[in-house]
């Protein structure tokens, strides 16, 4: 075969370097408690799953844990969709025996949360104790509860009376599609009791779709669960400004219990 020619075309279909956006760069908050021990949140810049952003829902959460510490005090927790962790630290810094904080196993996020959990132990006396009690693991919702349930007793995983006592669902429900595979994980990872609670604290940043929101309580009944509305906030202004819908609806927050009812339990 001969010797191809070189037209100088090399590089010609190559996309130009600045063809794709760059992928925005970490960011930082504070979130200042109750107390006013301040905690630096830091964030993935992008995420597909929506973990770069501080939720309304998991900041009313942490106030809720501190208005009342006996809620978290000496129980174990666990937190689905993570993202920065927020409500997880605060558990863990009002006394929380242990926790689990789980975002989607994306290894960014996963090192972000435990960047966070690093510095807030660097903050907190004894030294070493929010390193001790929080644990940052990836997970999907609906898959193998096994791996995260063996962070409460690493001999004897399968043992059904080590589960969780109290869940944390901040600003989820947005995924409908997802609804059953969350409650699916309720089901096998909050202990059987009267007083394990599912804590799912949400706004409806889409006011035309917050039917679809709530449907997810809908099918947490049809499963057997207790479902009340056990908190509300109007804040001043919404999350994303300039977003289309009710304002009114935007800016308001609301907290659920989700519990397992007293035939469940006996």
């Amino acid at each position: 075969m001969a010797d191809e020619v070189d037209y100088g075309f090399d590089g010609l279909m190559d996309d130009p370097e600045d063809y794709y956006p760059p992928t925005p760069p970490p960011t930082s908050q504070v979130f200042t408690m109750q107390s006013g021990k301040p905690i630096t949140l830091h964030l993935v810049g992008a995420s597909p799953t929506e973990a770069h952003h501080l939720w309304n829902g998991a900041k009313m959460i942490a106030d809720f844990f501190e208005d009342d510490p006996s809620r978290v005090r000496g129980k174990t927790v666990l937190e689905l969709g993570a993202a920065a962790g927020l409500p997880s630290l605060v558990a863990a810094i009002l006394g929380a025996r242990k926790v689990v904080v789980t975002d989607f196993p994306d290894p960014d996020i996963i090192k972000i949360m435990q960047k966070n959990i690093d510095e807030c132990d660097e903050t907190v006396e004894p030294k070493g104790h929010i390193a001790d009690v929080v644990d940052a693991v990836g997970f999907v919702w609906g898959a193998d509860p096994l791996p995260l349930l063996a962070h409460l007793n690493p001999t004897q995983p399968e043992d059904p009376k080590d589960r969780f006592d109290i869940l944390i669902l901040a600003d989820l429900l947005f995924r409908h599609s997802e609804h059953g595979a969350l409650i699916k994980t309720i089901r096998e990872t909050m202990r059987v009791s009267r007083d394990s609670v599912a804590y799912v604290f949400f706004t409806s940043y889409r006011p035309w779709k917050k039917e679809a929101d709530e449907r997810f309580f809908d099918i947490a009944r049809e499963q057997g669960f207790e479902v009340e509305q056990i908190a509300e906030r109007r804040l001043d202004k919404p999350l994303f400004e300039n977003d289309p819908g009710d304002l009114e609806v935007q800016k308001t927050v609301r907290g659920f219990a989700v519990k397992w009812s007293a035939e469940a339990c006996s």
